[in-house]
């Protein structure tokens, strides 16, 4: 009797939980739906959205170098629409749009640029920016490594942070070695760019013109070695980096070597005017 009787509790409770399971279903794509309507969104409207869903990300933004007082809106990354927003995000010509010059150009010119360059077409932008996803990694694999808005790669993140976006495809001993290369590179380009500044500081002619632009390319290409290093570029870490530097001091010192030469031969010039002058008398 027992039996029959669990069969037949059986029997009358499966059309209810069919009928749950179809409720449930529905209410889920209504959500999904009401989730993903296609915009256009406002800026205002993104960030009071996301505040709600993801405040951690939010905080991040706000935080960041991308945040509100950078006139940077979500739609500049995004775009305006919620449907392919992430994909529009995580591509490289999103960031290239903005940032070019020699900040785009060291990773475009890298290795990792090269390869990501050529299988852009087949690359699946759909997957998030973590390890495995990705054959090279793209501006934002790095910068905003598995969906972080607060630049991975800032200095304030630390040296751990960068480590660790690495070691998702490289070894732990060669992310060391490229650290500790790098780091000396760093070291080398400081000091050129103390010696430059000395020497311009140091020289009785002031800030002249010419002096100053010499300052300015001496900046440059200062920067150009910390691009270099940080994109994995030849490129900038030499040919428009660490020589890029030698002939800025080359440039310096003919360039004061030159005043100097100058200043000697007005005051040579006076002094046998006057001498001229006296003998005359």
């Amino acid at each position: 009797m027992l039996p029959r009787l669990g069969l037949i509790v059986s029997i009358r409770i499966r059309p209810i939980v069919c009928l749950l399971g179809v409720l449930v279903l529905n209410v889920q794509a209504v959500l999904a739906e009401e989730a993903t309507q296609e915009g256009p969104y406002t800026d205002t409207e993104c960030v009071s959205c996301h505040t709600e869903r993801d405040p951690e990300l939010i905080r991040q933004w706000r935080a960041s170098a991308h945040g509100p007082e950078s006139g940077v809106e979500c739609s500049s990354c995004h775009g305006d629409f919620h449907q392919g927003s992430a994909v529009k995000a995580r591509r490289n010509d999103t960031c290239s749009g903005c940032h070019e010059g020699p900040a785009s150009h060291s990773y475009t010119t890298s290795k990792h640029g090269v390869i990501s360059r050529l299988e852009s077409v087949k690359q699946d932008w759909q997957k998030r920016l973590k390890a495995g996803n990705y054959r090279a990694p793209g501006c934002g694999y790095c910068h905003f490594h598995d969906g972080d808005h607060g630049d991975t790669m800032a200095p304030g993140r630390g040296p751990e942070m960068r480590q660790w976006v690495c070691s998702g495809c490289h070894s732990p001993r060669y992310v060391r070695e490229q650290f500790a290369n790098g780091y000396r590179q760093m070291e080398i380009a400081d000091l050129k760019l103390i010696e430059g500044e000395a020497l311009i500081a140091a020289s009785d002619h002031g800030q002249t013109d010419s002096l100053t632009k010499l300052r300015l390319s001496l900046i440059r290409h200062h920067k150009n070695v910390l691009y270099g290093v940080g994109h994995q570029s030849p490129d900038y870490q030499w040919w428009h980096g660490q020589p890029a530097l030698d002939g800025d001091l080359i440039r310096i010192r003919d360039a004061i070597g030159e005043r100097l030469r100058q200043k000697r031969f007005s005051e040579q010039l006076l002094t046998d005017t006057e001498i001229l002058q006296s003998s005359k008398d």
